[in-house]
């Protein structure tokens, strides 16, 4: 423990009794812990691209309080938390005095411009697509994020001449913000989003009568375009809470293709151009003790949704949406960690604010496919008003302290994903996705961690 530490360091500072006396006192070393040592001084070691500042504003302790294990630990797994550093470890050292030490962090910093994602897949409508995404976390080194990703299938099969499905994001987000005090109390941030997309409205999910003409299927083609900014505070050193306001104009066109009669259902989104107003609203709590391999602490996050023609749009509904994640260590490095999501949308929300079950699986039954920035490439256009979300992934340590591959793991998984139209409505057999596995291997490198995933390449490539 660091107040130990710094007691037994103390214990040897030139005003200490001369020798002969008991370096510690008659109650030894638990009385030496529980005398109160004030920090002095905290000094950053291994600084190179990050500010100094941007550093203490996200440390737990100040110099002039009085030393205290729980707020340095606090300030470590934050600063892991950041990503921007591979390591951090702390000490003490003496202060100028007795009573005063100067607390060091030791950190080691990492490339924080990293492939955020990397999509690539294939579909029947859509024989080739694929995306990019890039973050840089720590942006001129004053701790802001800034991060873009885009998706493009290029021409659909058989429609040279139709538009390509193409979405693309760019967000900026700042995670402290200091208001005239050494500690943190405000976040904010940004979203844009263009996207034009399709979805097929075939009376059964693989569209097997329209295979090889996909011109003369029913389709619903949209585009979206707008963002969203968020202001909030943040409650204790690993909460967030946050209200939004969200703008956006949609846009879609039913085309009925060969035959209108033989359309099925049509995704939910009202015709030709409306407004989309809503308030948004997220709480979220992270204690993991890393990003890339956690070993112990939880993520929870809550969102909800308002949209209301009160508000200047044309969409009324509600969303709500729970996630959470727990690790658990085990002996020989080993972790465990348990998954859990549950969602509700209320009222005529668009289909794409509701719950697409291919999103929450390793791997989906049938036609489905997870979506790449909102988009869908897939046959399957059925989105839910309800979702449950369960599973269990064990991970098991390969190596660590690589040269380009600083670690990798094996993950093991399951997940079991129930979403239903209504209360009481059944999921199709082909689009009822009850469980799926995955096995990955996970790599933590300098320009990302990236994904190895025998259920993505399962379910991406059909």
């Amino acid at each position: 423990m660091l107040a130990l530490a710094a007691a037994l360091l103390l214990a040897q500072a030139p005003d200490l009794p001369p020798p002969g006396a008991a370096a510690l006192p008659p109650g030894g070393a638990a009385e030496v812990a529980s005398r109160r040592y004030v920090i002095e001084r905290i000094r950053v070691e291994g600084l190179e691209r990050t500010r100094e500042w941007a550093v203490r504003a996200h440390l737990a302790v100040a110099e002039g309080e009085v030393l205290d294990d729980e707020a340095v630990l606090v300030s470590r797994l934050r600063l892991l938390q950041l990503g921007w550093y591979s390591r951090v470890e702390t000490r003490v050292e003496k202060g100028s005095q007795r009573g005063l030490v100067v607390l060091v962090f030791t950190v080691v910093e990492r490339n924080t411009l990293i492939v955020s994602d990397l999509v690539l897949g294939s579909t029947r409508p859509e024989p080739l697509y694929g995306g990019l995404g890039l973050s840089q976390q720590n942006f001129l080194g004053e701790g802001l994020g800034l991060s873009g990703a885009f998706v493009t299938g290029g021409g659909p099969a058989g429609r040279p001449l139709e538009p390509t499905r193409a979405a693309a994001r760019a967000s900026f987000f700042a995670p402290d913000i200091l208001l005239g005090g050494s500690r943190p109390r405000m976040v904010a941030g940004a979203s844009l989003l263009a996207l034009r997309g399709e979805e097929f409205a075939c009376p059964d999910p693989s569209c097997r009568d329209w295979r090889g003409r996909w011109s003369a299927a029913p389709r619903l083609r949209y585009s979206r375009l707008g963002g969203e900014v968020v202001a909030g505070i943040r409650p204790g050193p690993f909460e967030r809470l946050f209200a939004g306001f969200r703008l956006e104009r949609v846009e879609g066109t039913r085309l009925e293709g060969a035959d209108p009669a033989a359309a099925g259902a049509w995704p939910s989104l009202q015709p030709g151009r409306r407004l989309l107003t809503a308030l948004t609203g997220t709480y979220d709590r992270d204690t993991r003790d890393d990003f890339f391999f956690p070993h112990e602490g939880t993520r929870f996050s809550a969102q909800v949704t308002f949209a209301s023609p009160a508000l200047g749009g044309d969409y009324e509904y509600a969303r709500w949406l729970v996630t959470a994640e727990t690790a658990v260590a085990l002996p020989r490095g080993h972790a465990v960690k348990l998954l859990g999501a549950a969602g509700a949308t209320q009222g005529e929300a668009p289909f794409f604010d509701r719950f697409y079950a291919a999103d929450w699986a390793y791997f989906s039954l049938g036609p489905a496919v997870g979506r790449a920035l909102e988009l869908n490439f897939s046959t399957d256009s059925r989105y839910d008003a309800l979702l449950a979300m369960g599973g269990i992934e064990y991970g098991i340590p390969l190596w660590s302290r690589g040269d380009f591959f600083h670690r990798g793991y094996l993950a093991i998984g399951a997940r079991a994903v129930y979403s239903a139209a209504t209360a009481r409505a059944d999921r199709t057999p082909l689009s009822r996705t009850p469980a799926s596995g995955d096995v990955a291997l996970r790599l933590d490198t300098p320009v990302g961690s990236f994904n190895l995933s025998l259920g993505y390449a399962l379910d991406v490539f059909q």
